[in-house]
């Protein structure tokens, strides 16, 4: 802030679509796939603990319960991504763009259960004829999962 003898002005915020408009408008050539994806999960494992010690905060230490993140892209900016976090005592349907966790506030136990990626991915995993790299061999097995119905 700004203080001036007769008032206070404070700095102008730019809200989030108005970064993610500048930042399309703005060609950058330096930044990679890998620098975009560290960027993307900055946050995300302090996200996920900060979330699993809320639920323990909410339900106690007794239970173990489920902490999820929902992946969500926003509609009119296709540069923007946002990463939900939230917990909750029932395991949820497998769904797209969501990843699961359990939790056990007792041990303090955070494990992956699965993650399932956006529909264009799922649907171009699970065509016939479509061999996973050995990277993918994971996702590859919870896609086929969620497509059968498997994967509860």
């Amino acid at each position: 802030m700004i203080f001036t003898d007769e008032t206070t002005i404070a700095p102008e915020k730019k809200t989030v679509g108005a970064a993610a408009v500048e930042l399309m408008s703005r060609r950058d050539d330096n930044q990679g796939v890998i620098d975009t994806q560290r960027e993307m999960t900055k946050g995300y494992i302090d996200e996920l603990i900060k979330c699993a010690l809320s639920g323990a905060m909410a339900y106690g230490k007794e239970k173990p319960f489920y902490v999820c993140v929902q992946t969500r892209r926003e509609r009119l900016l296709t540069n923007v991504i946002r990463s939900q976090f939230y917990h909750r005592m029932t395991r949820p349907s497998p769904s797209y763009d969501l990843a699961l966790y359990w939790y056990d506030p007792k041990s303090e136990d955070l494990r992956f259960v699965w993650n399932i990626p956006d529909r264009e991915t799922v649907d171009e995993m699970s065509a016939p004829g479509y061999i996973p790299p050995m990277e993918q061999q994971q996702l590859y097995s919870f896609v086929m999962g969620f497509v059968q119905g498997r994967l509860v």
